[in-house]
């Protein structure tokens, strides 16, 4: 009975200890060639392969935004990209003028650096800012 219990004692903190320690996830280091990172204006290498940022303890998302041509056009390219982007109303920080969409979206996306990139390739698009909820 005491080698059962012993067996059973050191199964649950060996448990316990599994399930404390949760897998640290690296920083994207990547560099892609045919991203325009001067457009971005936020650094996309504080941002870890699933899109998130900060303590391990505490993560979370980037939401970002940028301005588009209220054009049904530039919509559709925008949304070929990454059909989880939304426009929005307002001028954001990106200061959109009267003729320009409010583009928002979030890095919690496998492929979120693609998409930056991909954005930031886009001649019309001049900066993708990043959004601070106030």
């Amino acid at each position: 009975m005491k080698l059962f219990k012993l067996i059973f004692f050191l199964s649950i903190t060996l448990l316990f200890f599994a399930c404390k320690n949760p897998q640290k996830i690296e920083p994207v280091t990547t560099v892609h060639e045919d991203c325009n990172y001067k457009k971005i204006k936020f650094d996309l290498f504080e941002l870890d392969k699933r899109g998130q940022m900060g303590t391990e303890n505490n993560k979370t998302t980037l939401d970002f935004e940028f301005c588009i041509p209220n054009k049904v056009d530039f919509l559709m390219e925008v949304k070929n990209i990454d059909s989880s982007l939304k426009s929005q109303k307002g001028k954001g920080r990106s200061n959109c003028s009267e003729e320009h969409l409010l583009i928002v979206g979030n890095t919690y996306n496998k492929d979120f650096k693609k998409i930056l990139c991909k954005i930031s390739q886009l001649e019309y698009v001049k900066e993708i800012n990043q959004i601070y909820w106030e």
